[in-house]
């Protein structure tokens, strides 16, 4: 039985969803580091492919580059908390000249684009809830987590790299 058939009365739950991007001003300077700069620091400057794919989404913009645009590919700690054994970081890139994303209870296209593992936390950073999900089961899930009181936020990572995206908080 899928989400949508356990929970559908939690699909318009009565709180709003907002949505937390990376924020562009720690990365800022780093694009006036040069190749080998970033590379002895572990990042990479990548240019996006005019073909279009999903490849290299913006964690700040929560939206796909345009061809030819210039971003970064940096280690991003997004859990970061010293009291949890969930405290983690990966691989993220980020738009040169990206704005956050700063929408209530719309959905990022890159968020609902593919499967996600869905991961909800507690106010301590403890992980009590993952699943994998996709467009409207991710929806319904994420409103069904949060309708929760032990469930803080929920944080959403892709299915296949694991690689952090955006996390969302009741508003």
């Amino acid at each position: 039985m899928s989400i949508l058939q356990l929970a559908p009365e939690h699909a318009d739950a009565a709180f709003a969803l907002r949505f937390e991007s990376l924020r562009p001003e720690p990365f800022a300077p780093l694009f006036l580091l040069s190749d080998d700069e970033l590379f002895d620091r572990g990042m990479r400057r990548v240019i996006a492919s005019p073909v279009p794919g999903i490849n290299y989404p913006c964690r700040v913009s929560l939206d796909f580059p345009q061809g030819g645009e210039e971003l970064l590919l940096v280690n991003h700690r997004h859990l970061d908390r010293d009291t949890t054994p969930y405290r983690a970081e990966g691989p993220v890139f980020v738009r040169r000249l990206a704005q956050a994303y700063a929408r209530l209870d719309e959905f990022p296209p890159i968020i609902l684009q593919r499967e996600m593992a869905v991961r909800a936390y507690d106010a301590e950073g403890m992980m009590i809830e993952a699943d994998l999900a996709a467009k409207e089961e991710l929806k319904v899930l994420t409103r069904v987590w949060l309708a929760r009181a032990d469930v803080a936020h929920v944080d959403f990572h892709s299915a296949r790299r694991g690689c952090f995206f955006a996390r969302v908080r009741r508003a």
